[in-house]
């Protein structure tokens, strides 16, 4: 872990930032139970607030609350007493917002073997990248080849079919045909399996017959493949061991070390997951002291759906959202509630208006009939609605959705928010403006797999034209960044360097006059990023009354080239007013 113990924030800063300044007042009697303020200053300090872009200094006190952000001189007069710590040239920002992210999915993912089409960093660890078949098979063979106890089941995540080729059950059973072997796709909306496994966990034909229509057409035993609807069948069976509670909370404070290594002090997970045996574990970790960020969560409406009906969801909804303490650090937010509309990009699942280059067809993960009465119990229950929406054609029923429920009741400001925003046109852009919707995009869909899918499945034009942020600013529409991680790094000066460059995986900016300004991208991250969840009063940008959440980085976002940007190092963060450094 990085974070081990919590050092007095005026000790702290007196040994990283401030090198024996003069005017810096004597730092024995200050600690965390303290009720003095202490004030930052010597360093570009950017504040995110429209009214006041930048200030000198930054006073804030031991509740956690922002008092003062302004002029230094007026600073020392008005907190003569004032603990002053100066930045010697670092950079203070707001903390940084993962909009969304998976803790559940990205701890797992990144605690087992990790053969993906990109190289992943973890604390102590880095997994080359695979990007060819061969080489992924090579890879998986390996793994298998070091494994020692021949009953241990291989887990590994990763495997993408546009980079490695076909996968399936006869592929694995060549390679153990006693150990357990599964893959899980790098959407992690799928999973392919040797026939060890399927025999391990009682996965039959019989059973799936027995389910569903939609998990009956999304589950293929013959090959060992099961996806989105699929996965309704398969998770209660594999979960359990997959999330065995040991490796969950290794992987859990794995990840708590990796966001706080990217100055991140706050995340959110749409459509959360929590097992009830892993209630204790987040508790314990995302909650403690020791967690230098929030950890808020969103109730997702499938299960709700299936258990309850469209009727019965805003109820059960609220229930799940009682899980933790209403306004503690860990905690879902209260009338928001998440949709998953059509199938995963990284899988080209998602609904196309012109289909695919192939001639597969995209899917839908919760039919549109099922998201229309949904949508529409929620819309008039007052919640903020987000939703998955990958494909064009996804979105144009989306755009449709929103417009009913508008005519028929009108609402002002409800945020509904197009999660993902993978595809789609410039007209369904300015159609979105005109609606009130914002959006939550996440950049890396360039940079991962755009020109591989124009090579397979998309074509040239539509996947340079992926993720079009531009035509979002130039109308106006709110943006936030997220990785959804592990979908992409959960490091959001990366994010935003993605999303202003739009690099390709060869490093060629693809369609750059859909790029993000530096000024929104650095928003994104911040303080539009608040606003996707309804926070911006307290979160995101640094203003008095605002809570004392900071990053401090190395270097200003705002002066290195862009192509710097995703260099740039986090320093530490403060949250509510305690100070974590970063160990890299």
């Amino acid at each position: 872990m990085m974070i081990r113990t919590t050092i007095p924030l005026a000790a702290v800063l007196l040994t990283l930032l401030l090198g024996g300044c003069a005017d810096e007042q004597p730092l024995a009697t200050i600690t965390t139970q303290s009720t003095g303020f202490q004030l930052f200053h010597g360093g570009p300090i950017h504040t995110m607030d429209t009214a006041q872009p930048s200030a000198e200094a930054v006073v804030f006190s031991d509740n956690g609350r922002i008092t003062y952000v302004g002029e230094l001189q007026a600073a020392r007069s008005i907190y003569p007493r004032a603990e002053r710590f100066d930045l010697q040239g670092k950079t203070l920002m707001p903390g940084f917002i993962e909009q969304h992210l998976h803790p559940f999915l990205a701890a797992l993912a990144l605690s087992i073997a990790v053969i993906a089409p990109e190289p992943w960093e973890l604390l102590e660890k880095t997994w080359p990248a695979a990007i060819w078949q061969e080489d992924y098979l090579a890879k998986l063979t390996a793994v298998e080849v070091a494994m020692e106890n021949p009953d241990e089941i291989l887990w590994t995540w990763g495997y993408n079919q546009y980079f490695h080729g076909e996968l399936d059950r006869q592929n694995l059973d060549a390679i153990s045909a006693t150990r357990p072997i599964a893959v899980w796709h790098r959407s992690a909306h799928e999973f392919y399996f040797n026939s060890a496994f399927l025999d391990l966990f009682d996965i039959k034909q019989s059973d799936i017959d027995a389910q569903s229509q939609q998990v009956q057409d999304q589950s293929d035993l013959a090959r060992g493949h099961f996806y989105e609807g699929g996965l309704q069948y398969l998770l209660p069976k594999i979960f359990p061991v997959l999330g065995e509670e040991q490796r969950f909370r290794d992987s859990l404070h794995q990840m708590v070390a990796m966001l706080h290594r990217k100055g991140i002090t706050a995340f959110n997970e749409p459509g959360a997951f929590i097992p009830p045996h892993m209630l204790q574990a987040f508790g314990e970790i995302l909650g403690s002291d020791m967690t230098p960020m929030y950890s808020f969560f969103i109730p997702e409406s499938h299960s709700l759906y299936l258990q309850y009906g469209a009727e019965g969801a805003v109820n059960a909804a609220r229930k799940v959202a009682s899980t933790f303490e209403a306004d503690g650090k860990i905690r879902f937010f209260d009338d928001h509630i998440k949709i998953l509309f059509d199938g995963a990009i990284i899988s080209q699942l998602m609904q196309m208006q012109d289909g695919y280059l192939d001639g597969h067809q995209g899917e839908w993960i919760q039919p549109p009939k099922e998201v229309e009465a949904l949508f529409e119990v929620f819309w008039d229950a007052g919640y903020q609605i987000h939703v998955h929406v990958n494909g064009d054609a996804g979105l144009a029923r989306l755009i449709e959705i929103i417009e009913a429920n508008q005519l028929r009741n009108p609402r002002t400001d409800h945020r509904t928010t197009v999660v993902h925003f993978a595809n789609s046109t410039r007209a369904q852009v300015r159609r979105l403006s005109e609606l009130g919707a914002i959006i939550s995009a996440n950049p890396y869909y360039v940079t991962g797999f755009a020109e591989k899918f124009a090579e397979i499945g998309l074509g040239p034009e539509r996947a340079h034209a992926m993720v079009r942020l531009g035509d979002a600013e130039k109308r106006g529409i709110p943006v936030s960044l997220h990785s959804d991680m592990p979908m992409a790094p959960a490091d959001p000066l990366f994010l935003a360097y993605t999303a202003i460059k739009r690099p390709g995986a060869s490093g060629t900016s693809l369609r750059p006059d859909l790029g993000l300004s530096r000024t929104a991208a650095l928003r994104a991250i911040t303080i539009d990023a608040a606003y996707s969840w309804g926070m911006e009063d307290s979160l995101g940008s640094i203003e008095p009354g605002k809570v004392a959440n900071f990053t401090v980085l190395e270097q200003d976002p705002y002066a290195v080239p862009v192509d710097e940007l995703k260099n740039i190092a986090v320093t530490a963060t403060v949250f509510r007013w305690r100070y974590f450094p970063v160990r890299q």
